[in-house]
């Protein structure tokens, strides 16, 4: 009997209650409700889908948000500020961006590496991240304020209530990072 796994955590997680694992069926069923029964009773939340269903997901959850991430690693290096000046004048929100940016770079390039080669939608999501920049980047270039504004409403519409949601957690991140400093 074979169950496909993904925890969607890393080894430095200090508990496992309320973390995500998948679970994807595989070969027999003999052990699936077993295995599932004692992730659930470890506390963590399962999610059930196929490989296709994974694949869709985890193109948008890792390779979309670990490229952007890799791309904002490489602008910082390429732009060439120092690091130590940015922080002097860095706000709550940049302080976290940087945070999951360095955060993503001290860990294995083997693992990010292998993320992006493995899941065989890396090219429609990257492709996207890339006509998305570039369109961001010639309205912003053209001084096109409407245009600008008009893509955040487009974006704000697709989060839709979420927004509120993000602004509250967000807000929760930023005054426990700040009461830290």
């Amino acid at each position: 009997s074979v169950v496909g796994t993904h925890p969607l955590f890393g080894p430095s997680v200090h508990s496992l209650q309320g973390q995500r694992m998948v679970l994807t069926p595989g070969r027999g069923k003999q052990w699936h409700a077993w295995l599932e029964q004692m992730l659930k009773a470890r506390g963590l939340l399962l999610v059930a889908a196929t490989p296709e269903e994974h694949d869709r997901a985890m193109a948008v959850v890792q390779v979309l948000t670990h490229f952007a991430t890799e791309v904002m690693g490489k602008a910082l290096a390429d732009i060439g500020v120092p690091l130590e000046t940015t922080l002097n004048f860095t706000s709550p929100v940049y302080l976290m961006e940087l945070l999951m940016t360095a955060r993503h770079f001290a860990q294995s390039p083997d693992l990010y590496a292998s993320i992006q080669m493995s899941n065989p939608l890396t090219n429609e999501v990257t492709e996207a991240f890339v006509r998305a920049a570039t369109e961001h980047r010639a309205v912003v270039a053209a001084g096109d304020t409407a245009g600008v504004k008009a893509m955040f409403e487009e974006v704000r519409g697709f989060l839709g209530d979420f927004t509120d949601r993000a602004l509250e957690q967000s807000s929760y991140m930023i005054d426990r990072l700040v009461e830290r400093q």
